[in-house]
């Protein structure tokens, strides 16, 4: 009789606090492909125009971003906290460049950032953003964050293309190392 009170007992117990799909559902991760690309509005029309009339800016070849963390900034009415995801150092293309397929909760974020440092993959030393552009090579070993601003639901797998053509027109008018900090930390992103 004990046995039979004490299995009952436990059993309720069991089943009381397991998630129920009312009251506090317990919302499942998706995922999420992450890709950077220059959005800009008709970056079609400007990379055809720029093969007849070149632009007055440099052109940025070998960009690297060292990412040492990847934050997905829920709104407030995601409960929750930051989702913290690290990357390495990854080469940037503005054609596209894809990121990571990473498994993030159901909800709506409104703002993605990178932390880049110098140490983003456990390797001390490697710049936190290195890039070429017709003034010359720059590189820097500061620390900085970049935030990406928009409205972005996750109730399914799908893919988040982060807008970087701010990042490239910032890198285009670079012309010494000490303007790489500021310069992208400024840069208004989105999604």
């Amino acid at each position: 009789m004990k046995n039979l009170f004490l299995l009952t007992f436990l059993i309720i117990a069991t089943t009381a606090c397991s998630p129920t799909t009312t009251g506090n559902p317990v919302k499942p991760n998706q995922a999420v492909a992450l890709r950077m690309e220059d959005e800009q509005p008709f970056a079609l029309i400007k990379k055809a125009s720029d093969l007849i009339i070149p632009n007055a800016h440099a052109a940025i070849t070998n960009a690297k971003f060292c990412f040492k963390r990847l934050r997905f900034k829920p709104d407030a009415s995601t409960p929750g906290s930051n989702v913290d995801l690290t990357l390495g150092q990854i080469d940037i293309n503005p054609a596209g460049t894809n990121l990571l397929t990473v498994y993030v909760p159901e909800g709506r974020y409104e703002r993605i950032e990178f932390d880049l440092d110098k140490e983003c993959d456990g390797v001390p030393g490697k710049p936190s953003v290195e890039f070429t552009n017709d003034n010359g090579s720059f590189t820097t070993l500061e620390s900085m964050t970049i935030k990406f601003d928009g409205v972005y639901t996750v109730n399914a797998a799908g893919t988040l293309t982060l807008n970087i053509d701010s990042l490239f027109d910032a890198m285009d008018i670079m012309t010494n190392n000490n303007q790489i900090k500021v310069g992208l930390e400024n840069a208004p992103g989105d999604f």
